[in-house]
């Protein structure tokens, strides 16, 4: 086996790895490297080869901290098959290749978060290296809906999704798609749209370029699609789809809500059912739905609302085993841990410090 810095001649075997694998989703696709540089946290890619064949990939991202010091985190990898029996030799051989690039690039620790769900074993590859287990840097859980038929599909909906559905048809709102990279208006409406439902919300909005860029990179590759819902000519709702392989996911999106008195036009069904049949006639056999509310959570939680609606669709709720994180550098983390706990209590106006800032680095391992 030997691990080694992927090659832009790699670029090929990385995407076809990554399409196939059931661990691998779009924070790894080749393209989504130019959206992590723009984050200022540029990839560091690496491939495991066995026997001459790609079996493993990691895109380490990596964020400058201060004194030369760096972080390295592989979001939703390292991508392999974790169901296999050589499944834990190549996380070892991978571990031991990004813990010696880290440590010659200064870094304090490798947070990994593989695609594997909570309980269902696969995560057992990462016992017996001293890995703390950590909470997810990306959303913890998610829906996942099968992508049959259309009438497997609507029969997987709940009743209120499927009158929600037809509603729209009646109510005159038609959706359309664009794969075109080059279709600047689409992702700058898209965009507008976001930003208008992170507001009513109350969510941070990210940058615009990030947007284009991420567009750009994905759709150049024929991997992603601009989704427009409108009634009467107007723009009420847009959502971005990307496929990798076998799997769809529902990443951005943002819709107009109605005015008082106005009749409900229900935009946003009518575009995640135009996505489903979508994705499924370019090859997708599951949309993953990015993202609801922990399980349990009350109408308290932010994302209990996106939670319902995203439900309706039916599939099933996956919680993912969270993050393995391998200290590299134990005084410098613990260090930063506690200037971050401090900065939160100083925020929150706190009048002292809880004991268990002073535990902080003791976590659990794998």
């Amino acid at each position: 086996m030997t691990v080694r810095p992927a090659l832009d001649s790699d670029r090929d075997a990385w995407q076809g790895h990554l399409a196939t694998s059931p661990a691998g989703d779009f924070l790894h696709d080749w393209g989504w490297g130019a959206v992590a540089a723009l984050d200022g946290e540029p990839q560091r890619r690496y491939v495991l080869e066995d026997e001459g064949r790609v079996v493993a990939i990691a895109a380490a991202q990596v964020r400058r901290l201060p004194g030369g010091r760096t972080f390295w985190y592989v979001p939703h990898g390292p991508v392999l098959d974790y169901d296999h029996p050589r499944a834990a030799e190549w996380v070892t051989e991978m571990l031991g290749a990004l813990v010696s690039a880290g440590t010659a690039q200064r870094a304090i620790a490798i947070r990994l978060e593989p695609r594997v769900e909570a309980g269902s074993g696969r995560a057992a590859a990462f016992r017996g290296h001293r890995l703390r287990r950590r909470p997810s840097v990306q959303v913890g859980q998610t829906r996942v809906v099968s992508l049959g038929d259309d009438q497997a599909l609507l029969a997987g909906f709940d009743r209120d999704t499927r009158y929600a559905v037809r509603r729209a048809e009646r109510e005159g709102v038609e959706v359309t798609s664009t794969d075109d990279p080059g279709d600047r208006e689409a992702v700058d409406e898209l965009y507008r749209l976001v930003g208008e439902t992170q507001r009513r919300a109350g969510f941070p909005m990210p940058r615009l370029d990030r947007y284009r860029v991420a567009w750009q990179a994905l759709a150049g590759e024929g991997r992603a699609a601009i989704f427009e819902a409108r009634r009467s000519g107007e723009l009420v709702a847009s959502a971005m789809l990307v496929i990798e392989g076998h799997r769809s996911y529902y990443l951005f999106s943002g819709s107009r809500r109605e005015q008082p008195g106005e009749p409900k036009r229900y935009a946003s069904y009518a575009l995640q059912w135009a996505m489903l049949r979508y994705a499924r006639e370019h090859g997708a056999r599951e949309h993953d739905l990015w993202g609801v509310a922990p399980p349990g959570a009350g109408p308290e939680h932010p994302w209990h609302g996106v939670g319902l609606f995203k439900k309706g669709f039916g599939g099933r709720e996956v919680v993912w085993a969270g993050s393995f994180e391998l200290v590299l550098e134990p005084s410098v983390y613990r260090l930063r841990e506690a200037v971050a706990v401090l900065r939160g209590w100083a925020r929150r106006g706190a009048a002292a410090v809880p004991p268990s800032v002073r535990r902080i680095g003791r976590g659990r391992t794998a």
